[in-house]
């Protein structure tokens, strides 16, 4: 059984310096077996709200995308993140 997608977002920003949205959708839709599209790009970012909200994460950059317009946000595990990650054993 795999871990819930906030917590494989979690594991996978505390493993880097940072990942932008969309690489963090790549690997959610990898993982799960979902196709890489609007709908779970969008299901990925109300997490990423989610967590950004909570203080679990925290945006480090944004830019827009060239090709798309989009707004994208790099985003880093906060130190409140991994003292939550620890506590609920995804560390």
């Amino acid at each position: 059984m795999k871990i819930h997608i906030k917590g494989f977002i979690l594991q996978q920003l505390a493993a880097s310096p940072g990942l932008w949205d969309t690489e963090i959708g790549r690997r959610v839709c990898g993982e799960y077996d979902k196709p890489a599209g609007d709908y779970w790009f969008g299901t990925v970012r109300a997490c990423l709200a989610d967590l950004s909200s909570g203080g679990l994460i925290q945006a480090i950059e944004d830019k827009v995308d060239a090709a798309s317009g989009k707004l994208l946000f790099k985003y880093r595990v906060s130190d409140f993140g991994l003292v939550r990650m620890r506590q609920t054993g995804l560390a």
